[in-house]
C-alpha cells in the first residue's frame, strides 16, 4: 500500500448511551484525533465506514479506526463497522490501531495497538515515543475539540444534514453510590464539567465550519450541568442560570443555527428539584428547537430491580419528571413538533428480574397513557454488558412486553405527538425503498416519516401526517395539488384510492365543484381536502 497519508481516520461510528455518531452525527472522538493529528503536524484522511465499504482505505503509514456500538439501533443509513469487518482492516499493510467501543468489549485480535481509553491521548503519547493508554486531560480535550472542527467538511453528510455530537461532561453525577449497575459511565469518576466558553467555543469552532445543526448529548444528565452538590450528594441541585449562560451563549455566536437538541436527563434530579427544574426547563424550551427529547433513564417500573441494580429512580419520581416536562414542553413549534417531549429507557436483563417485572413496565406505560401523559420515544433494549450477573432469562416475556409497547402504547403516543393533518416541516429525504420514500427531520431521534410515492433524495420536504405506524409517521408532500399530482401520488392520498385516483387524473380537477362530481360524496371529498388543495 502506497502511503499518501501518515494516518487515516477510518470512522466506524459510535453509538453510545451519551454519544451518537452514526449518520448524520459527527462525534466529538473523531473530532478530538483529528485535532491531535492537527497539532502533531501529520498529514490525515478522514473516511466513514460507509466510504470505506465502496471505495477501501487509501494508502496510509497508519490506520486509525475508532467505533463501535454499546445501545445497537436500526439505522436508516450509514451502519456501524462490524467487528468481522474491524478484523480484516487490522491486517492492511501499515501500522494499526482500534479505538472506541469495538475496542473496550471486542476481542478483535488483528490490530498492532487496541486503544481502551481516549484515542487521541494514546496517539499523542504514541506518536511522542511512549504510547500510554490513557484519558484526555481538560486541556487536551479543549484543544484537540477545536483544532479537529475542520474534519467535518471530509464528511459525506456536511454542511447539512450532518449534526455535531457535543458533551457537557463525562461521567455520571451518581458515581459516589456507583451508579446504574450496568452503566459505564461512573467508571470516569467525578464528572468534570466542562466550562461554558469551552463549549461556546468548541460549537463556534464547528459554526465556523458550515456546520448548523447541533445536539448537546455527550452527558448523562442536561439537568445537572454544573449542578450544586456533585460528589456530595447523590442528585445534585441544579444551577439554571449556569444553564441560561450556555445556551445564551451559544446563540449570541452561532445565530444562524438550524437544530439545537439534546439527550439525556435524570428523572430523579428533576422530581427532587421540581422548582430549580422546572427553571431549567423552561431555558431550554426557550432556547433549543423544536422536536426535542429529554431520554429519561427508568429501565425498569419493579422496585426490585431498581433496588437490586441501583437504579437512578423510582416509578413515581418518573411519573412526576414525565408531568413536568409534559407541562412546559407540550406547545408546538414552528416545524409542527411539539418543543420538548420526555422519552423512557427500558432495559431487558437487569439483576433480580422475574416475569412479573415486564407487567409491572408495561402498567407504568398504560397508567401514563390513560393520565394524559405524551411520550415522544420509548427504547426498549436487551443489556448489554460482559458482566455473568446480566443474563436474558425471561426472553419471551422480554419480546412481548416490547411488542405491546409497539402496538398498545407507541401509536397511540404518535397520535398525540402528531395528529392526523399536522405539518411537520423540513424532512430531509434519506432512503427510496421501491415506490416508497423515507426520511427525517434533523434532529435527537427523529420520526421516520415515509412517502408512498418517489420523492427526490437528498432534498427537504414539508409532510402532512396521514397516517401511524407503530413508530413511524406516513404523509404527503405538503402543498399537495390534486390537479397537478401523478396516478401514484393521488392513490396515496386518504380517500381516493386506485379507481377515484385514475379519475382525478383523467379530469385534473381545479374546482372543488368539480372535485365533487368526480368523487360523488361531498363528506369523501372533505376528508381529501383535509390533507391536500386544488
Amino acid at each position: 500500500m502506497d502511503s499518501e497519508f501518515d494516518v487515516v481516520l477510518l470512522d466506524g461510528y459510535v453509538d453510545e448511551p451519551s454519544t451518537l455518531g452514526v449518520p448524520p452525527y459527527i462525534s466529538p472522538q473523531i473530532r478530538m484525533i483529528t485535532g491531535c493529528l492537527e497539532e502533531l503536524k501529520l498529514t490525515w484522511k478522514y473516511i466513514t465506514a460507509d466510504q470505506y465499504r465502496k471505495k477501501g482505505l487509501p494508502g496510509s503509514i497508519n490506520t486509525v479506526v475508532y467505533g463501535g456500538v454499546t445501545v445497537p439501533g436500526k439505522y436508516l443509513r450509514g451502519s456501524p463497522l462490524s467487528p468481522r469487518e474491524v478484523r480484516e482492516i487490522g491486517t492492511v499493510d501499515s501500522e494499526t490501531f482500534l479505538g472506541g467501543p469495538i475496542a473496550r468489549y471486542e476481542d478483535i485480535g488483528t490490530f498492532d495497538h487496541t486503544v481502551k481509553k481516549d484515542m487521541s491521548a494514546y496517539i499523542y503519547e504514541h506518536l511522542s515515543g511512549e504510547g500510554k493508554d490513557r484519558w484526555c486531560r481538560a486541556h487536551e480535550m479543549e484543544r484537540w475539540l477545536k483544532l479537529g472542527a475542520k474534519v467535518v467538511n471530509e464528511h459525506p453528510d456536511h454542511p447539512d444534514p450532518l449534526i455535531a455530537e457535543i458533551g457537557l461532561y463525562r461521567g455520571c453525577v451518581r458515581y459516589l453510590v456507583g451508579g446504574c449497575s450496568f452503566c459505564s459511565e461512573p467508571n470516569y469518576g467525578k464528572p468534570r464539567f466542562r466550562k461554558i466558553r469551552d463549549v461556546v467555543d468548541e460549537i463556534s469552532a464547528l459554526y465556523s465550519q458550515g456546520v448548523r445543526n447541533f445536539r448537546i448529548g455527550g452527558q448523562s444528565c442536561t439537568i445537572s450541568y454544573m449542578a450544586e452538590g456533585v460528589g456530595k450528594k447523590e442528585v445534585p441541585k441544579p444551577r439554571p442560570e449556569s444553564i441560561r449562560g450556555l445556551f445564551e451563549g451559544i446563540w449570541k455566536e452561532c445565530p444562524g443555527i438550524k437544530t439545537l437538541h439534546l439527550d439525556n436527563a435524570n428523572p430523579a434530579v428533576i422530581s427532587t428539584w421540581p422548582s430549580e427544574s422546572r427553571r431549567v426547563l423552561e431555558i431550554l424550551v426557550k432556547n433549543t428547537t423544536p422536536g426535542n427529547v429529554l431520554a429519561l433513564g427508568m429501565e425498569s417500573a419493579d422496585p426490585e430491580v431498581i433496588y437490586k441494580n441501583n437504579l437512578n429512580s423510582t416509578p413515581e419520581q418518573v411519573r412526576e419528571a414525565v408531568e413536568i416536562i409534559n407541562r412546559i414542553g407540550a406547545t408546538r413549534g414552528k416545524n409542527g413538533m411539539p418543543m420538548l417531549l420526555p422519552g423512557l429507557n427500558f432495559i431487558g436483563g437487569l439483576k433480580g428480574e422475574t416475569k412479573e417485572t415486564y407487567s409491572k413496565n408495561f402498567e407504568f406505560l398504560e397508567e401514563l397513557k390513560s393520565e394524559g401523559m405524551v411520550l415522544r420515544r420509548i427504547n426498549i433494549r436487551q443489556v448489554l454488558s460482559h458482566n455473568e450477573e446480566f443474563k436474558m432469562k425471561h426472553r419471551q416475556e422480554f419480546k412481548k412486553f416490547k411488542r405491546r409497547v409497539r402496538e398498545e402504547i407507541d401509536r397511540p403516543m404518535l397520535k398525540r405527538v402528531v395528529p392526523r393533518g399536522t405539518v411537520v416541516r423540513d424532512v430531509y429525504m434519506e432512503k427510496r425503498e421501491g415506490s416508497k420514500t423515507f426520511g427525517r427531520q434533523i434532529g435527537t431521534y427523529p420520526l421516520l416519516v415515509g412517502i408512498e410515492y418517489p420523492v427526490e433524495l437528498e432534498t427537504y420536504k414539508d409532510v402532512i401526517i396521514t397516517d401511524y405506524g407503530y413508530r413511524s409517521i406516513t404523509g404527503l408532500v405538503h402543498p399537495f395539488e390534486l390537479s397537478k399530482a401523478s396516478y401514484q401520488e393521488l392513490k396515496a392520498v386518504p380517500g381516493i384510492g386506485e379507481g377515484r385516483a385514475a379519475e382525478i387524473f383523467k379530469e385534473k380537477p381545479t374546482e372543488r365543484r368539480k372535485l365533487e362530481d368526480v368523487i360523488g360524496d361531498k363528506e369523501e371529498v372533505e376528508k381529501i381536502m383535509t390533507y391536500t388543495e386544488l
